[in-house]
Order: C-alpha cells, then sequence, then structure tokens
C-alpha cells in the first residue's frame, strides 16, 4: 500500500541524522537547539538533555511518516538490524548487555523524536491517501482524500444523515491510490451485511415467537371462556 515510502539510502541518511545529539534536518530547516540540566530520579544525579524549536527535529511529519516506521517495535527492530545484526547475533537475545542497552537507546531516542509527528499525521495530516472514518463503535469505513479535514467534511456530509446520532474520528492509514479504498472497506461491508442478516433472522424468529404467544393467548381466553359458561350452567 505504501508505494511512496522513501529509498532505503534516504532513510538510512534522516535515521542517522536524527540519531544524532543535534540533527541538522533537512534542507531550508534551521532547527534551534537548547541544553536543558534536569535531575534523574533513576540515576540519582543531575543530566543533561537537549530540546529542539523544531517539532520534527528539523522534519517535515510527512518526510518523518514516509520512513516507514508506525510503532515503536518498528523503530527497535530496524535498528537492530541496521546496527547490530550479524551472522552471528541473528536475534536480539543473543547480544550483549551493552549491545542491547545500544539498541534500547538509539530505539529510545528515535521514537521520541518522531512519534509526535507520527501522531499529528494520523489526527490531522495533509497527504493524500487513505483515511479511516469511525462511526460510533465499531463501524469502520475508508475514503481516498488529500487531507483530514476534507475527510471530515466529507463524513459530515454524506455519513451524518444516515448516522444522525453517531460520533465520527477520521485517522489516516497510509499514502495509498484511489483504487486501494475497494479491498479495504470490503471487510467494513461483510460485517454489515451480516449484521444485517442477523437483524432480519431475529426479526423472523421474534414474528414466530409473537405468532406463537398470539395463539396460546387465544386458547387460553377460549378456555376461559368455555370454563366460565360450564360453570355457569352448573349454577
Amino acid at each position: 500500500m505504501n508505494r511512496n515510502l522513501m529509498k532505503e539510502d534516504r532513510r538510512d541518511t534522516i535515521v542517522n541524522d536524527l540519531l544524532l545529539r543535534k540533527p541538522k534536518g533537512q534542507k531550508g530547516v534551521k532547527p534551534i537547539y537548547n541544553i536543558v540540566e534536569y535531575f534523574c530520579y533513576d540515576a540519582r544525579k543531575h543530566k543533561k538533555r537537549v530540546e529542539c524549536n523544531h517539532e520534527g527535529w528539523g522534519y517535515s511529519d510527512e518526510s518523518l511518516w514516509d520512513l516507514g516506521f508506525r510503532c515503536e517495535s518498528d523503530i527497535r527492530d530496524y535498528v537492530f538490524a541496521k546496527f547490530y545484526k550479524t551472522e552471528e547475533n541473528v536475534h536480539e537475545y543473543y547480544l550483549t548487555s551493552g549491545q542491547r542497552a545500544g539498541v534500547t537507546r538509539k530505539t529510545n531516542r528515535l521514537n521520541g523524536r518522531i512519534q509526535g509527528a507520527l501522531r499529528r499525521v494520523r489526527s490531522s495530516g495533509n497527504i493524500p491517501g487513505l483515511y479511516q472514518v469511525s462511526v460510533g463503535y465499531g463501524k469502520r469505513f475508508y475514503f481516498f482524500g488529500d487531507s483530514a479535514l476534507e475527510i471530515k467534511s466529507l463524513a459530515s456530509m454524506m455519513l451524518n444523515p444516515i448516522y444522525p446520532d453517531e460520533h465520527f474520528d477520521v485517522t489516516f492509514i497510509d499514502r495509498a491510490v484511489p483504487g486501494d479504498i475497494l479491498d479495504k472497506n470490503v471487510p467494513g461491508f461483510e460485517k454489515l451485511d451480516r449484521e444485517v442478516k442477523n437483524k432480519r433472522e431475529r426479526a423472523e424468529q421474534l414474528v414466530r415467537e409473537a405468532e406463537q404467544m398470539e395463539s396460546q393467548a387465544e386458547y387460553v381466553k377460549t378456555l376461559i371462556t368455555q370454563n366460565l359458561e360450564v360453570a355457569m350452567r352448573a349454577t
């Protein structure tokens, strides 16, 4: 689906820069850094950390999204494979404690510098691609658009009339082409079809139960009426 994922050498270049204490950033961006001293309670001593005035540490949200990382485990897998994996160390389990600590440090730094961008892209991105519209609880539909704002407007205009009491959430999924929405929506369509079928079957069952109760009521009414007539004649 992610047809526009950047080339591996370009991704490696950005990752290597982001792992620096003070990344240079992409062309045209000049991030400014401050060194802040703080007390680390775990280490029980004062430490220094770098803070950046640019929320993407010198990179646009789109560039950070196109690195292809979607969660911390993606980053950790990449860090291990890129910097530590060898013929002997085919799994992180075989690394020394120092090497595992290196994996953790690199993962934490990289994750801390891109997670904000990933959240922003998902919630309010301006990337052409596939967007998920969650309707209430359990209903999910997928649309193609240029931005979250566009899809929110579309959902409000087209879905609100048939789901007037439901809340809508829009989330960017990934870069895509318009044709991808068909395959992506199939599970949702099938779920709706199953729900419709189940409700129809339940409705038919309720009708049968109602007809049975109606017959029982009529029978009991007739029986009691006959009983009353017999009792009146006897007295």
